[in-house]
């Protein structure tokens, strides 16, 4: 109650300065650890991720020092390569998994419920809400599967809700709360998805 009251007080305050603040974004701590970022819409979002400098890696290429005599030996040179950066979840959202899993844009809310195993293949269940006026035909979320020591494992976008073509009590539509059918992806290694870490973010939305 004091988190929601407080970001409320805040996003407020961003409005009253918007002249002042114009394109900038604020970033705070909440009271439990958690990080907010204050975007300069007046909208906010949890701060789950971090990227972190992988270490360079070393690579052994063998260079011959002479290719017409065969008595030269080969010669191992060391070349070093640069890791690309790795993302990785925060220390607070791994100890708080419920900041993962729910997101929501223009009225409508998707919340990640569970997911099941079908050999490789991992099922995922949503829950769906709407306060839009509009009649929801399609939602579609960007998913980010984390493995359980934080590291991102894939990032994939999904369908979470379609209608039917002509068959209008298939929208989502205001005040309405419905479950989504299984979607299936694949990729995702089982051992390494005990805890169930994934973050969404909506990406499509479309009406009638």
């Amino acid at each position: 109650m004091q988190t929601s009251l407080r970001l409320s007080a805040l996003s407020s305050l961003l409005l009253l300065t918007s002249s002042v603040m114009a394109a900038d974004v604020a970033q705070i701590t909440l009271e439990n650890g958690a990080q907010v970022r204050l975007k300069d819409d007046f909208t906010w979002e949890y701060v789950i991720t971090e990227t972190k400098a992988a270490p360079n890696a070393l690579a052994a290429t063998a260079v011959s020092t002479s290719s017409n005599v065969a008595s030269v030996p080969s010669v191992a040179l060391a070349t070093q390569t640069v890791a690309e950066p790795v993302t990785t979840l925060t220390a607070t959202a791994i100890a708080q998994p419920e900041l993962l899993g729910s997101t929501g844009k223009d009225g409508i809310k998707v919340s990640f419920t569970g997911g099941q195993w079908k050999g490789d293949k991992l099922g995922l269940s949503f829950d769906l809400a709407s306060t839009s006026n509009e009649h929801v035909t399609l939602v579609e979320v960007e998913a980010s599967f984390f493995a359980d020591n934080g590291t991102l494992l894939k990032t994939e976008k999904l369908e979470v809700w379609e209608a039917i073509f002509r068959m209008p009590e298939t929208y989502l539509r205001k005040g309405e709360q419905r479950k989504s059918s299984v979607i299936w992806v694949e990729g995702i290694d089982k051992a390494q998805w005990q805890k169930q870490l994934i973050n969404l973010k909506i990406t499509e939305i479309n009406s009638r």
